[in-house]
């Protein structure tokens, strides 16, 4: 069954439908007009509707939600370094929470970073509150006590600050199904979404090594978590507002790099 409508009328021939089409679902007709190959696959990326410039093209298989516009004015190159060179893994908080519009705010940037095929699988945990965390925080201990694993992170977390969730008033949590291969690289850049778009609202964000590690270990700590039969943590990050703020940019290597 068709998915794409061509309005004629508005379609001017360009090609830039067919052109960014991932599937190639796409292809120009005898007649110069876009038409739909149904023996191929659409992954419901949205490009053809997006990228044309006469809205001559509908897609039903589309979530209902409307299209954003793109904006007019994007951050300068030199602009746009500087904030990326500038981030840093917080991990001194302020004791202040994070307003739930705020997350949700993020939660939506994540939700839009790219996926394999476009596959969205990714769900979302996130645990808003001080004394949550510490709750997560206090599971984790408890395997290290039952393991005898990570002695001396131990000793840290039993005699000063938190050293595995440091004390962050909100933690969130990327999971996706145990079978989909595609998985961890999908967590991983939708959390950089939410952390660079956390730092754009002034808060400081840490990706939750710790957690990933021992919620794949330790079946109590994901029964704490509430994660869904059949999903893995794939990466989580520890968010709040900073506690202090950074003067300089640290150096580091020298690139690394092969030319071809």
């Amino acid at each position: 069954m068709s998915q794409i409508v061509i309005d004629r009328e508005l379609c001017k021939k360009d090609g830039a439908c067919v052109d960014v089409c991932p599937s190639q679902t796409l292809f120009m007709g005898e007649d110069g007009f876009p038409q739909e190959d149904s023996e191929r696959n659409c992954i419901l990326c949205g490009h053809c509707v997006a990228v044309c410039g006469f809205e001559a093209l509908t897609h039903s298989g589309l979530p209902s939600e409307p299209f954003l516009p793109m904006p007019k004015n994007l951050p300068d190159g030199a602009t746009l370094d500087r904030f990326l060179m500038s981030r840093r893994s917080v991990r001194a908080y302020r004791n202040r929470p994070v307003p739930r519009e705020t997350l949700e705010a993020l939660l939506d940037v994540a939700r839009r970073a790219p996926t394999a095929t476009n596959s969205q699988k990714l769900h979302w945990i996130v645990v808003n509150g001080a004394e949550k965390v510490q709750t997560l925080s206090a599971e984790m201990a408890n395997w290290m006590r039952t393991t005898g694993l990570l002695p001396a992170l131990l000793q840290r977390c039993e005699s000063g600050p938190d050293p595995l969730l440091r004390g962050a008033p909100a933690v969130v949590v990327a999971c996706a199904p145990e079978d989909y291969d595609w998985g961890k690289q999908d967590c991983a850049i939708a959390l950089t979404f939410l952390e660079l778009a956390a730092e754009a609202r002034g808060l400081g964000a840490c990706w939750a090594g710790y957690l990933t590690r021992i919620a794949g270990l330790h079946a109590p700590l994901r029964e704490a978590l509430g994660v869904p039969e059949g999903y893995a943590i794939q990466g989580g990050l520890m968010i709040g507002e900073a506690k202090h703020k950074y003067k300089r940019v640290p150096p580091r290597k020298r690139l690394s790099v092969q030319w071809l």
